[in-house]
């Protein structure tokens, strides 16, 4: 590989180059190998994102947080965003669960779900087979302070190592104050709250777009909703949403699939789920990229008109995360 280290590159930045380098290596190879046949036809089996077709390997950064469930199964209730090989990016009130949440055994989630667009589908063979990775430990900012919506963001070390492939790839991190590089508008993911043992849920990944809201017009707008856990939008904070209502980063519900996409509220689904933008690569059969720009904190009444979202900035954290996630580069 390539040394993607020059004076004054930050190191989250040299991942996102390295990463971006190993998919293209990995398309390459797939392209020698002539495997396009076998993308196509895993490609058929698509989901709807937005009223509009895609395929496996859209988000492959995307993941589920799972607390073990009573019966035995797994309760899939926040999103998370792979970074590397071994750490995802999440809410930090996705560390812990309720207390009063009889249908689980435990507060502290144990999985990440990842390289799955049906979160209840763990079928395939090798390649293509959803992947559970043991959470080995939680850490959140040191300034978050539950119930306080402020500082709300975490990092989630997993117990082992992964190979990145078509539909398991991690998201490089937004270093800059300015997120509108690529337009006025970005994406949030989710699958809604589902219990691995449940058959009467969809729980195919969605997306909606949503557009970038400036933080004084957001905190004009959710000015009526202020209490004491949130008094107004901070710098490490933003703001997202459609303000005619109907997109928003909380659960999606399918039923609204060939409309529009509404979203339910905090720790449902999406909670801890990236705010993110395309990176815009040539068109490559193994995978996109993405940078994530902001993770899912909470919203008032998801959905309604003039309600956006609240994000917790990722440029916001760099320092952070780089100091926990890669400490000795």
């Amino acid at each position: 590989m390539p040394d993607f280290k020059t004076p004054g590159r930050r190191i989250s930045d040299v991942k996102c180059y390295e990463y971006i380098w190993q998919l293209k290596m990995r398309n390459d190879q797939a392209e020698m190998q002539e495997e396009c046949r076998e993308f196509k036809s895993r490609g058929i089996s698509s989901y709807i994102i937005g009223g509009h077709f895609t395929f496996s390997g859209d988000f492959p950064n995307m993941g589920a947080i799972g607390w073990k469930a009573v019966v035995g199964t797994w309760k899939f209730m926040c999103g998370a965003t792979l970074i590397s090989n071994n750490f995802v990016l999440t809410a930090a009130h996705c560390s812990r669960a309720s207390g009063r949440d009889t249908t689980i055994a435990d507060v502290t989630p144990k999985i990440v779900r990842l390289g799955d667009k049906n979160i209840l589908d763990s079928d395939g063979d090798d390649s293509t087979k959803p992947y559970d990775a043991d959470i080995i430990k939680i850490i959140s900012h040191p300034n978050y302070k539950s119930p306080k919506q402020y500082f709300d963001i975490a990092l989630m070390e997993l117990g082992q190592k992964l190979t990145f492939r078509i539909d398991l790839q991690p998201a490089c991190l937004w270093t800059r104050e300015n997120i509108t590089l690529f337009g006025q508008d970005a994406q949030v993911t989710g699958w809604g709250v589902v219990d691995s043992g449940a058959t009467t849920t969809s729980p195919e990944l969605l997306a909606a777009t949503v557009d970038i809201i400036d933080s004084k017009e957001c905190d004009r707008l959710l000015n009526s909703s202020f209490n004491r856990n949130f008094h107004g939008l901070k710098d490490h904070q933003l703001c997202a949403g459609k303000l005619k209502g109907g997109a928003d980063s909380c659960q999606v519900s399918h039923a609204f699939i060939d409309s529009i996409y509404t979203f339910f509220s905090s720790l449902q689904g999406d909670s801890g789920g990236p705010l993110q933008a395309k990176i815009p690569l040539p068109v490559l059969n193994q995978g996109t990229m993405h940078y994530v720009i902001g993770v899912t904190s909470f919203g008032v009444g998801c959905g309604r008109p003039g309600f956006p979202g609240v994000y917790t900035r990722v440029s916001s954290f760099v320092d952070w995360i780089e100091g926990i996630v890669w400490p000795n580069s």
